[in-house]
């Protein structure tokens, strides 16, 4: 008999742990931080950065994430 791993990726076990681990200040942090973000004038690449920092923070699910991103990112790219 053999154990199956609890995960099937190593991404998806820390995903699982930081939900465990955030606390309420920080996620609302990260909430906060994402409604606020807008790319501007800046590159795709440093507003991406940006963003993927506060969404592991978060807690939002991929459906509210893509959501959110069209409305941050410059109106030419949404």
């Amino acid at each position: 008999m053999t154990n199956k791993p609890p995960f099937k990726t190593w991404e998806k076990m820390a995903d699982e742990m930081a939900q465990f681990f955030i606390s309420i200040e920080t996620q609302t942090h990260a909430i906060d931080k994402l409604t606020k973000l807008k790319q501007g004038n800046r590159l795709l690449e440093d507003f991406w950065s940006e963003f993927i920092t506060w969404k592991k923070l978060s807690g939002y699910n991929e459906v509210a994430l893509v959501g959110l991103f069209k409305k941050r990112v410059h109106p030419t790219l949404a």
